[in-house]
C-alpha cells in the first residue's frame, strides 16, 4: 500500500496525540478550573441573591456568595495541582 503510516501499528482507541490522553495535563487542569470557576461563582451568586431577596439584605450575601466561589475553585486548583505534582513524584523517572 502507497501513502499513509507504514509502521503497522494501529492507533489504540482513546489514546491523544501525545500518547496520554486527548489534551496535555496542564489543559486538563486548566478546563477543569474554568469549569469549577464558573459553576461555584454562578452558584454563589444565585444563592447570595436568593437570600438577599428574602432577608432584603442586597448586596450582602451576593458578596459573600461570590467569595464562596471564588475561594472553593481555588481551593479546587490546588488540591488537583498537588496531586498532579505527587503523581509526577511517585512515577520513576
Amino acid at each position: 500500500m502507497s501513502g499513509g503510516d507504514d509502521s503497522g501499528e494501529q492507533p489504540r482507541p482513546g489514546k491523544g496525540p501525545l500518547g496520554r490522553g486527548a489534551l496535555p495535563k496542564a489543559y486538563d487542569v486548566a478546563l477543569r478550573w474554568a469549569l469549577t470557576l464558573a459553576v461555584a461563582v454562578l452558584i454563589g451568586f444565585w444563592a447570595g441573591r436568593w437570600l438577599d431577596n428574602k432577608l432584603h439584605t442586597t448586596p450582602l450575601f451576593i458578596l459573600i456568595g461570590l467569595f464562596w466561589g471564588l475561594s472553593g475553585s481555588f481551593l479546587s486548583l490546588f488540591i488537583q495541582l498537588k496531586k498532579m505534582q505527587e503523581n509526577e513524584e511517585q512515577q520513576p523517572k
